[in-house]
Formats: C-alpha cells, sequence, structure tokens
C-alpha cells in the first residue's frame, strides 16, 4: 500500500479545513425558516457565485506546495515547465544530465532544486518519492542513442513513479505523424523511443498526459541542431499555418505535407499545457496544435 507522504497530507487538510469552514455559511444561504434554497432565487445567486471562488481557491491550495518533478528541467521545454511551476508555488525539483540551472535565468530559479544525474541509472524511486506529479520532457534526436534517451528513461521513471505511489504523470512527446511521414526512417531511434515512452505513459496506474506537438518555437535564438526556430518568426509561422486556406490544404494533404503545414507550437504553450497535466487538470492525449493550446489556458 501507498503511503502519503506528511507535506501532501497537511495541504489536503487545508483543503479540507477551508471547506469545512465554509459549510456554515452555505447552509444559512441555503434555508432560512424551513425555506430551501429553491425557493430563495436571490440566495441561490450568491450560493453560485461563491461555490466556484470557494472551489478555485482550494484547488489553488492544493497546487501550491506539492512536489513536482521535471526530468530534462534545464531543457528547452523543460525550463519553462520548471518556471511555470516554481511561479505557482510548488516544489520543483528539476532532473537532468547537465544539472543547471541555465545561465540567464531569471529569480525564479532560485526556488527550483537543480539536480545533476542520469534518469538511466540514478536512483529515480527516492527522487519521485513525495511527489505529486512527475513531467518528463526529455528529448533527444540526434543523438548516439535516441532509442534510449527518448524511450528507456520513460519506461524507467513510470516504474519508479508507480512503485511510490505518485499520482500524475505528463510525457512531452511528439506528433505520431513523424513516423507516418516516413521523415521517422531517418531517425529511427528517434521514432522508436517515442513510441516506447508513450507506451509506458499509457501504463502509467495514475492520471496521465501525453502531449504530441509537431514543431515546437521559442525563445530568442535559431538553431538546425537541435531546430529551433526564435518566437517570433515562430509566432508568425503558427498564425499563416493556422489560418483557414492552409487548415483545408493540410486537411487532404498526404502525411509528408501535412506534417509541414500544421501550425508549430509555442514552447509556452506546450510548458503550459504540461503543466495543466501535472495539476491533474488535463489528462489523455493531445494530438494537436489547437488541444495544446486550448490545455494551456486551464494551467494555473
Amino acid at each position: 500500500m501507498a503511503t502519503i507522504p506528511a507535506a501532501r497530507s497537511s495541504i489536503k487538510d487545508r483543503r479540507r479545513s477551508m471547506l469545512l469552514a465554509a459549510l456554515p455559511a452555505l447552509a444559512m444561504l441555503c434555508y432560512r425558516d424551513g425555506q430551501a434554497l429553491a425557493a430563495l432565487p436571490a440566495r441561490r445567486a450568491v450560493m453560485g457565485a461563491l461555490l466556484p471562488g470557494l472551489l478555485g481557491a482550494a484547488s489553488k491550495a492544493q497546487a501550491a506546495g506539492e512536489k513536482v518533478v521535471v526530468l530534462g528541467g534545464s531543457g528547452f521545454v523543460g525550463q519553462r515547465v520548471c518556471e511555470r511551476l516554481a511561479t505557482s508555488g510548488a516544489e520543483v525539483v528539476s532532473v537532468s544530465r547537465s544539472g543547471g540551472p541555465p545561465a540567464g535565468l531569471g529569480p525564479w530559479a532560485e526556488k527550483v532544486r537543480w539536480v545533476k544525474g542520469d534518469v538511466l541509472s540514478m536512483d529515480m524511486f527516492a527522487e519521485v518519492s513525495g511527489a505529486s506529479a512527475v513531467i518528463s520532457a526529455i528529448g533527444a534526436i540526434g543523438s548516439d542513442n535516441d532509442a534510449a534517451l527518448n524511450g528507456a528513461t520513460a519506461e524507467r521513471a513510470v516504474e519508479a513513479a508507480s512503485k511510490a505511489g505518485v499520482q500524475r504523470f505528463v510525457l512531452v512527446s511528439a506528433t505520431p505523424l513523424v513516423a507516418e511521414s516516413g521523415v521517422g526512417s531517418f531517425f529511427p531511434g528517434y521514432v522508436d523511443g517515442k513510441k516506447r515512452a508513450e507506451a509506458a505513459v499509457s501504463s502509467f496506474p495514475g492520471k496521465a498526459l501525453i502531449s504530441q506537438p509537431t514543431f515546437v518555437f521559442g525563445g530568442s535564438e535559431f538553431s538546425a541542431n537541435p531546430p529551433r526556430v526564435a518566437e517570433g518568426y515562430g509566432a508568425f509561422v503558427e498564425t499563416v499555418l493556422g489560418s483557414p486556406p492552409v487548415r483545408a490544404i493540410a486537411s487532404v494533404s498526404p502525411t509528408a505535407l501535412k506534417l509541414a503545414l500544421l501550425p508549430p507550437s509555442a514552447v509556452t504553450d506546450v510548458a503550459a499545457a504540461a503543466v495543466a497535466g501535472a495539476q491533474g487538470r488535463v489528462t489523455g492525449v493531445l494530438s494537436s496544435h489547437d488541444e495544446i493550446k486550448t490545455a494551456a489556458g486551464s494551467s494555473e
């Protein structure tokens, strides 16, 4: 039987206390001199306005202080995930082979515990114990061992998170169109690794989210390896490819051309969607630009 860490218990206790403290006020709103709330439209309106605020406050109290482990936290997507989590009040642990923090990050980086380690060899159970969520933002393409870096890392992390009783697991993956279009034949290890990672996360016993962006843009620099497009230019391309005429062409195009015509996702949206998954707001598979953007808007 999995044990509940003390930190998580205290968060749940705060949430329970907030709701219990509100019960007398809610009861007074529900009844007056034996009259049911249904007969009191004005009070029903007040209660309708009060409940969302109470539940929202309780949700924020639960999210703040929860431990979230970010694998690949010093990377392109991982940095943005850590930033969003840290500014929301979560206890953030970044695990990466380079450690961190990367140079030039803001004050939020001081709130993150940066751990240097290899997911394939370190004690992952110890690292994820006590966490409410694990986010894997590990990605490698063109390396000496893409299959292991993309696939085996997720398999090992999912195994450790399952044993530790972690509630939620999020994987930042890639669109399956890469494999379907034939582009993956140039990077077979990458495609195989992503498939293995998604299979592992799909078997996770808790809540799981798999995000499958096409191309991810952001930052201030262009790069060929790994492929990166700066935010300004990427946003322009996103707007053009997201227009109705281009979407219509993409929908009837062969897979390879469709992949090229689909709008890319901003790294901030990919990160925000991952955080939404870690908060339990989104589960399942985000298989399109629009689904990722919608999920991004649901995070706090």
